[in-house]
């Protein structure tokens, strides 16, 4: 299940066309967790590096940590979205984004991976 998860992954940033290419850096899985590292070049140079850590629940695959950092070319913060369990006083904690070079830290809701490159697709 989780493979097939992936695999979804990949196949969403093969038919980004605003994705120039992408190199996965680390996938290891077994029956019941598994993690995923890509690293992705967008149109307008900026990179999109994804983070992802999930295990099998039952009949379905759940994100338990995630990490989507968007960062233009010179390496400049645009949004990272993660549940790292840090920035307590956030009220949808763990949930959070940092938000520009400054890294103001907002409120955001669970965000997964597809509303991520959908959100880079829209902002570029």
């Amino acid at each position: 299940m989780i493979d097939s998860y992936f695999e979804e992954i990949i196949l969403k940033l093969s038919e980004a066309p605003y994705v120039n290419s992408f190199a996965v850096i680390k996938r290891k899985t077994t029956s019941t967790d598994g993690y995923l590292r890509i690293k992705a070049d967008i149109t307008n140079d900026d990179i999109l590096e994804i983070s992802i850590y999930c295990q099998c629940i039952g009949m379905s695959v759940e994100v338990i940590d995630y990490r989507y950092h968007w960062q233009d070319k010179n390496g400049i913060l645009k949004r990272r979205w993660d549940n790292c369990k840090h920035h307590k006083e956030i009220r949808t904690f763990p949930f959070h984004v940092h938000v520009e070079k400054d890294e103001i830290v907002e409120p955001s809701e669970k965000m997964d991976i597809y509303k991520a490159i959908e959100m880079v697709g829209k902002n570029i």
